[in-house]
């Protein structure tokens, strides 16, 4: 918003020129977005408080469910916090002309809603265990279908590609082997070397001055026959914005269009991101600190992608929009950073399923707009651990004990292959504080966004 008011006046305001920069709007709407975190924190955490907004769910292990009986009265539903703090910075610093601008902090302040109907529920109705698993999952299944089917659709008009076409392998964007040195023949110049091996004449110039070919006066020199030149790197066409397209880490020689498969697909990112999250959430500090470092990450590879020169010289898809976007995930770390000032151990605040489905559902949706699902996978390590401990627990239980039953035991039980899930429950019932096991996961976490970094470059 702030972008459409002062821009138009940078020449009478000089300063205000800076709002047309992403990492100038970026790193104040990180800054804003913590300060209202911190700043409307402790009103809203006295509001809750004084509603009795507050309640734990037992997981069956007695040392666990001892710490959360003793958490029993700090409240919950602090995720109106997050939804604060990062939907105003995002609204205020990004470009509202920017659809996905809106496919972001929308779906955000929707799964945060989600959470917090769910919240709601579970904490002020006696016995209630809030909204069913079914209707959470149809709610985040509802909240994903249609951000991602408007942004297929979207993509399509621009690109002008039909909505029913299948999984396709298209022609890749970068070379599969650069041609680094050529001698010039007889008839050859800058303007028919750069047509013929980087498909662009126009990058006559830049050949020319690659090999210093251009004059004191700004003039092209005609290369004498026989001359040894560098040539650059072919450049993707930026009039395809890859809108379906798969970025696969460490491959570079094909471009995988997922035509309509693109919407189950980026379904279950975005389900998947949330539930994870949500089941991440159960130790002081443990979900906000991991969000920070994973939105770290996505705002960086936003930014890259977002400029065809960088993306160009790592061999990413151009996403025109994802610079835009580069000013939502700095709000969002910067108000995970605000919400972490209170959820740190020992915690005065919850998340609750509010902030957890919100956060979640932001970086799903965040990923498939800037065509880097694997790298939240990579980024996001750790809440991928968590999610696949709760699947491998109840998937061995169920197993184990269709075993005993076929078995014949009397007393047929299955068995758990940890000793609580999530898995940092499993590292608490060993004997680790709470506080150790939060700090170890965040280096873990720090590790996995280095890990997605350094992926970038790897190919």
């Amino acid at each position: 918003m702030l972008y459409h008011l002062f821009a138009p006046l940078e020449r009478v305001v000089p300063g205000f020129r800076l709002f047309q920069y992403v990492t100038f709007r970026a790193a104040f709407a990180a800054i804003l977005a913590f300060l209202v975190a911190t700043i409307v924190g402790p009103g809203i955490v006295r509001s809750l408080a004084a509603r009795k907004i507050a309640g734990t769910v037992l997981v069956g292990q007695q040392h666990v469910d001892e710490e959360r009986r003793r958490k029993a009265a700090v409240p919950t539903m602090g995720g109106v916090i997050l939804l604060v703090g990062v939907g105003l910075s995002g609204f205020l610093f990004a470009r509202l002309d920017n659809p996905y601008t809106w496919a972001v902090l929308v779906s955000f302040l929707a799964f945060g809603a989600l959470g917090a109907g769910d919240d709601w529920k579970k904490l002020t109705q006696p016995k209630s265990k809030g909204l069913s698993e079914r209707a959470k999952l149809v709610g985040q299944l509802g909240i994903s279908t249609v951000v991602i089917g408007l942004l297929y659709a979207a993509g399509n008009v621009e690109d002008g590609t039909p909505w029913l076409r299948g999984m396709s392998l298209k022609a890749s964007p970068y070379p599969t082997t650069w041609v680094k040195e050529h001698r010039v023949e007889p008839g050859e110049d800058f303007g028919s070397m750069a047509g013929k091996y980087l498909g662009d004449a126009t990058r006559a110039r830049e050949v020319a001055a690659l090999n210093g070919f251009v004059g004191r006066d700004g003039t092209l020199v005609a290369p004498v026959p026989g001359t040894l030149v560098r040539l650059p790197a072919r450049w993707p066409d930026p009039a395809d914005h890859h809108r379906a397209d798969l970025q696969v880490p460490f491959v570079k020689s094909f471009c995988l269009d997922l035509g309509l498969f693109l919407i189950p697909f980026a379904i279950l990112v975005i389900v998947g991101a949330s539930n994870a999250v949500n089941l991440t959430d159960g130790l002081d500090g443990l979900a906000i600190g991991c969000t920070a470092t994973v939105a770290a990450t996505l705002t960086v590879v936003a930014y890259l992608v977002g400029r065809v020169d960088f993306s160009r010289d790592l061999h990413l898809f151009y996403v025109p929009e994802a610079a835009e976007l580069a000013v939502v995930g700095a709000a969002l770390f910067g108000g995970a950073l605000g919400f972490l000032w209170f959820n740190g151990y020992p915690a005065t605040v919850f998340m609750g399923d509010t902030g957890s489905l919100a956060i979640g559902g932001i970086l799903g949706v965040f990923a498939v707009a800037i065509r880097h699902e694997l790298t939240l996978l990579i980024a996001g390590g750790l809440f991928v651990a968590e999610a696949l401990s709760v699947i491998w627990q109840r998937s061995w239980f169920k197993w184990t004990r269709r075993v005993a039953r076929r078995r014949g035991d009397p007393d047929a039980t299955g068995r758990r292959w940890f000793r609580c899930a999530p898995v940092h429950h499993h590292f608490q019932q060993g004997g680790l504080h709470e506080n150790k096991v939060t700090v170890r996961f965040w280096i873990v976490s720090v590790i996995c966004a280095l890990a997605a970094l350094a992926v970038l470059k790897v190919r």
